[in-house]
């Protein structure tokens, strides 16, 4: 079963493949407190780890838990980001400069639900592959729905897909990249005996295609088990055992460790070597293996080529736009009601609290100012709290993603796919507002602040997601952005006259959206005011047109231009931020 084509990718020049890990060390880094103390230890996962893998090679790796088989697995496929030593190379070339030629299926799935099967493949052979509206790229499609059992499943959400059929769906994206080298890590957790059963013998089928196959099994099965033609068997960060099954079966019986009639040979194995039995048998074991372990260094390797396809970053926006779209319509009647409740419950309090409002009476100047403020700090909330959690919802799948597409194309995709909202929520509140209150030349002014409100909500939605990238894996992005927004909300001029403030905070209004909001509506309105009643008997002062009311709270009546200006600035600055956020996860590497 051979289910991929070539697609302009250079094969090896060399007669076969082979992976080869030559003194493998890898261990997590000391951890210490602002005070210098160690607070986590250095601790080795993987100590002088050596082996040999050639192609047809359909291996299952053994070992009790702590064992190191998952960090094996991710140092060969070169996407472990864990300081280390020694080297995996493939045909003599470093793993991690063959981008794509070894792949991981990963124990636990990670998809956007919200997507059907074929929409997720079609979505992965886009990016993979290039349009998928070509012939071969169609027939690969279906190739890989029948053979994977999945194409009755082609139009069924991955929702509702069963263990086995996901794990067979992360099977099939992993095998579109057509890579030479397939890792597994518990392929079989979680599925029942016939899914089981299905999804190692596809797995075996692909060996025959002149492929590596590595999977961590944790306790296999005796049928499951006799599938695998060769076993590594590793405990304490070290390997033990490389070889096939009958190779395994005599180096334990030459040290007189024999596996009962009728007990599973993979639970014998693993219980030898396992810390939590009263006597293990790593040292035994690992001094017979030292006497016939084969070094990778004895053959000359040939240098091998490997070249992976990637689209362009504009198309990779557009088809992470097209993916969130998909998932985005299949509930659209809950964002409906979201909408309704957050904005059209708002708009109607705040509508009902200021009907009839004019900014022509002393009266209703601070009437004025109070509305303009709810506008204005309601559309931003609610754009900026939206929006800081669309990260950490997306994290898993991103760094499961990486090297598909670029960061800074996932951060773009998700702000234009905030523009509807920045759009729908100002439209939603003025239409509800501007009813009730009295604005001069009602139709006119409506745009000019729904404009200005438009611009300021990319600004917030911006503000959300650079927060929420920044903070993303920590999780304290709900605390922190509370305390950043009260000193921006506070340089609005709403509760205080910015005119008054000390000289070295006075710079903070420049990077608060709320400022530049607050003065673009502001100006919008009050420029329009050219008579406020002032009665005779008032013993305060009082203003007499809407330039005074700017004056008086600091705003200027012709700073639209450089209101916008501002607002645009603050959208790149936090998107910058936020571009920064995510490449720092991205480095992390994949999320396994």
């Amino acid at each position: 079963m051979d289910l991929l084509k070539k697609n302009g990718v250079d094969y090896f020049l060399g007669r076969e493949l082979r992976l080869s890990v030559n003194n493998l060390n890898v261990w997590t880094p000391e951890e210490k407190s602002w005070l210098r103390r160690v607070t986590k230890p250095r601790t080795m996962i993987l100590k002088d780890v050596t082996v040999c893998i050639d192609q047809g090679e359909f291996i299952a790796i053994l070992g009790p838990s702590g064992a190191g088989k998952t960090t094996f697995l991710t140092s060969a496929a070169g996407k472990c980001r864990l300081p280390s030593t020694g080297s995996v190379a493939v045909n003599g070339t470093c793993v991690t400069a063959l981008n794509g030629i070894a792949e991981i299926v990963p124990q636990f799935d990670v998809f956007m639900d919200g997507l059907t099967v074929a929409e997720h493949l079609v979505f992965m052979i886009e990016m993979k592959l290039g349009s998928y509206t070509t012939p071969s790229n169609i027939l690969l499609l279906n190739n890989l729905l029948r053979e994977l059992k999945l194409k009755a499943h082609a139009k069924t959400k991955i929702s509702f897909l069963s263990g086995g059929q996901r794990r067979l769906l992360s099977l099939a994206g992993t095998l579109l990249s057509n890579p030479r080298i397939i890792i597994c890590d518990e392929p079989t957790t979680g599925l029942d005996s016939y899914s089981a059963y299905l999804v190692i013998s596809i797995l075996k089928h692909l060996t025959e295609s002149s492929r590596i196959v590595i999977c961590s099994v944790h306790q296999p099965s005796s049928d499951l088990f006799n599938q695998f033609n060769n076993i590594m068997l590793m405990a304490e960060g070290r390997l033990l055992f490389h070889g096939t099954q009958e190779e395994c079966r005599k180096m334990f019986e030459s040290i007189d460790l024999h596996c009962p009639n009728n007990y599973n040979p993979a639970e014998f194995y693993i219980r030898a070597v396992s810390s939590q039995v009263e006597t293990n048998h790593v040292g035994r074991i690992l001094a017979k293996y030292q006497d016939h372990i084969r070094r990778c260094d004895e053959t000359v390797e040939t240098k091998a080529k490997f070249s992976v396809f990637q689209r362009n970053w504009f198309v990779q926006v557009y088809l992470l736009i097209w993916r969130s779209s998909l998932s985005l319509k299949r509930t659209f009647g809950n964002h409906l009601l979201q909408l309704f409740l957050n904005i059209g419950i708002s708009a109607m309090v705040i509508s009902t609290c200021y009907i009839g409002i004019t900014g022509t009476t002393q009266r209703g100047v601070q009437d004025l100012r109070g509305f303009l403020w709810l506008l204005s700090s309601e559309v931003c909330y609610s754009l900026s709290y939206t929006a800081l959690y669309v990260f950490h919802e997306d994290l898993t799948l991103f760094r499961r993603e990486v090297g598909i597409y670029k960061g800074s194309a996932f951060f773009a995709s998700r702000l234009l796919g905030f523009m509807p909202r920045c759009f729908v929520y100002p439209v939603a509140f003025m239409i509800i507002a501007s009813v009730t209150v009295e604005l001069p030349n009602r139709i006119l002014t409506s745009l000019e602040l729904v404009l200005s409100l438009i611009c300021g909500g990319i600004a917030a939605a911006a503000y959300g997601l650079g927060m929420g990238a920044l903070f993303s894996s920590s999780g304290v992005m709900g605390d922190v952005m509370p305390c950043v927004d009260l000193p921006l909300s506070l340089m609005s001029g709403a509760f205080l006259r910015i005119a008054s403030l000390p000289a070295w905070l006075f710079p903070v209004k420049y990077i608060s959206h709320f400022y530049y909001t607050m003065e673009s509506v502001s100006s919008i309105y009050w420029t329009q005011i050219d008579h406020i009643d002032c009665p005779t008997n008032m013993t305060s002062s009082c203003v007499n047109d809407g330039v005074s009311v700017l004056i008086e709270a600091g705003y200027s009546a012709s700073y639209l231009l450089q209101d916008g200006m501002g607002l645009l600035a603050l959208t790149v600055v936090w998107s910058l931020i936020g571009y920064y956020g995510l490449r720092r996860e991205e480095k992390k590497g994949y999320a396994y």
